[in-house]
This record gives C-alpha cells, structure tokens and sequence, in this order.
C-alpha cells in the first residue's frame, strides 16, 4: 500500500497526476424518460421532467459517436462511453439498436446505467444479443431505501436472477445519506451476501448536499475501518470515489464527460473534430477543477490536485463549506484504508484546508 501511494506521485502545478493512466467515459443520454421517481434524482433537479421526456435523434446519437471515435483515435488514455438517462431501458427495443450502432462505428460496446426497475431475463437476453457490454445497476441501500426509487430487494433478486457471465448484470451506485453513515457496514455486508459485491457507493451531493453532522463525522470514522478490513480483500471497493479516486479506481485517472440531450456543445457532423479542444478546456476547469491547497505537510495533499466539480460549488451549498467537507472525507477515508493496509498506528491527519484562496472561479 505504501509503495503504491508513493508511485501515485500528483503535480499541483497542472493539477495532473503523472503517473496515473486516464480512463475517459462518455457518458451518453439517450433519453430524458425515466420510470423511477426518486427524491434526490440530480438530473430532475435541473430538468423539467416533461420538458425533457423525449430521446435522442439518430443524428445526435451518430454524431456522438464519431466524436467518441474520433477522441479515442487522438487522445492518449482509455476510452468507454455508457448509455444513461433518465433510464435507458424505457427506450426497449431501440437501445438495443443504438447499441449496435455504436459499436459499428467505434468498435468499442457501450454499458448500460440503469435503475432496473424493468430488469427481467426476457431484457437481459435480448440486452446480450446486442453490442451492449454489461449493465451497471443502481440500487437504493436497505438501511432506508428512497420512496420513489424502485425497491432495492425486488432490483436485487432481478440482479441475482438475470447476471450471467455473458452479459454481466451488477450493482453501479447506492447512495448513502449521512444519517446512514454509521449504517455503512450493514450496507456493504447486505450487498456482499446477496450477490457478491458492494455498489460504488456514493454520498448524497449536488444540490441536496448537506454537511454531515459531528455525529455522522464520527460515526463515518468509526464504521470504516471494519469495512476496509472485511470486505477490501474480498471484492472490489468503491467508497465515495469522487473523494478518494487513487483507491476506488486502483491508480487509474477517472473522467466522465456528459453528451446529453440538449446537445450543450452545439456538436454536429460537420463540428465535432473541432470540439477536443473544448471538451479538454471544459474538463480541467469545470468539470474537474483544480484544488488550490497550499497544506503540503498533509499525508493526501498530493492526491487533492482535481476535484469533482461539485464538490467546488453546486449552487445551493456554500463553496467553502463544500470545500471544507470534502478535504474532511479526504483525511477520514484515506486515514481508514492506510491504518488497516499498511499501519494501524497511522494517526488521524488533523491538517485541514484553509479555503482562503483554495476556491477557483468556474462556470457551471
């Protein structure tokens, strides 16, 4: 583990990390429908549900994907795209086409994010009859699952019966609300015995964010060594890996670009080569902003050179605070992982971020 962080070596002056290979994925809205209903969906929070209920045209989709091919010809790094929404499966039959199309004209298969509320064996085997890879499922925790959401044990009993080595059928996100930090083991223990790994667990952000409490603090400090100790050497762990990207994606670099609906970046088939240039400027200072921290005595302060952009700022949260709280899950969570995999004496970092002069401008 210590060699590993040590090979992870970040230059805060491009806020790039040198060392880790980028993974580029697109993510691809194929659709503003969706037959969930969940509470804090980020997507209905800044669309209007039937404003947006309509999908992608074959033209948009096609030029989307000459971009991708054109990127992935250009640009150094590995590259996916997935289909999301809204909820792609309400697409049936044509997102199966649109898959097939993609991979014509990439050669890359696309995967599919859903909530898998329609998830039935009947979808699976015509899913593997497409180009589509393999079908990331998001699913509620069961500590306290959302209202609106599909229902957590109904999705993984779909999950158990239609996943085949063919056409991988898995957890993708469970989000997990403060007041539930302290549940976190019961969580990832639930997952683990029902189908043999943990979602990507993901905390709940953009503008429903809300700073934890000193008890949601402590009880997040509390439960994660035990987490990292039973379940890291078992199956992959992925926890709050907008936080702590160099553990959740094992050294790699990890981006993820929107081509939606409304088509932003005015893209066509006569525009789109013209368009790197944008999509770089775009990632490195909106999407991925630098954080500016001038603590380098900190034990992680080499691995704070980008940050997810809404942890810089989501229009309903003060920046600072954002700031502040992401730098204190930074410390938590990397203080847990290096305690149970490399020293048990490691001491909590107390070093935090002055946000003074931490905050770049940025456009979103």
């Amino acid at each position: 583990m210590e060699k590993y962080l040590e090979n992870e070596s970040c230059s805060h002056s491009t806020g790039a990390c040198s060392s880790r290979k980028r993974v580029y994925t697109f993510n691809v809205v194929v659709t503003g429908r969706c037959n969930a209903a969940c509470t804090y969906c980020h997507y209905y929070a800044r669309h209007d549900r039937k404003s947006i209920a309509y999908d992608i045209s074959d033209e948009l989709f096609e030029t989307y994907m000459d971009f991708i091919l054109y990127w992935s010809e250009k640009m150094p790094g590995r590259v996916s795209y997935r289909f999301s929404g809204g909820d792609p499966m309400v697409l049936k039959d044509r997102l199966f086409r649109l898959a097939d199309v993609g991979f014509k004209k990439t050669g890359m298969r696309p995967f599919v994010l859903t909530a898998g509320k329609s998830l039935k064996k009947e979808w699976a085997r015509r899913a593997h009859a497409s180009a589509i890879s393999h079908v990331f499922v998001s699913v509620e925790n069961p500590i306290r699952p959302d209202p609106g959401a599909p229902d957590p044990f109904k999705v993984v009993r779909a999950i158990q019966e239609c996943n085949s080595p063919e056409l991988p059928i898995v957890p993708g996100v469970c989000v997990v609300p403060n007041d539930c930090f302290g549940h976190l083991y019961e969580i990832c223990d639930w997952f683990y015995r029902e189908i043999g790994s943990i979602p990507l667990i993901c905390e709940m952000n953009y503008g429903l964010y809300q700073s934890p409490t000193e008890n949601e603090w402590h009880a997040l400090e509390d439960v994660l060594p035990g987490v990292v100790k039973d379940f890291f050497p078992k199956t992959q762990l992925n926890i709050f890996s907008s936080v702590i990207p160099e553990y959740a994606y094992g050294g790699r670099d990890p981006y993820l670009f929107d081509l939606n609906l409304e088509n932003s970046h005015k893209m066509n088939r006569r525009n789109y080569k013209s368009k790197i240039d944008e999509f770089v400027q775009h990632l490195e200072t909106v999407d991925y902003p630098r954080l500016d921290c001038s603590i380098e005595d900190c034990s992680w302060w080499k691995f704070c050179g980008n940050t997810k952009w809404y942890w810089q700022g989501d229009g309903k949260n003060p920046v600072d605070q954002k700031i502040r709280d992401y730098c204190r899950l930074k410390r938590i969570l990397s203080d847990a992982y290096y305690r149970v995999l490399v020293d048990p004496e490691h001491p909590a970092t107390c070093c935090a971020i002055n946000t003074k002069g931490s905050i770049r401008s940025r456009n979103k």
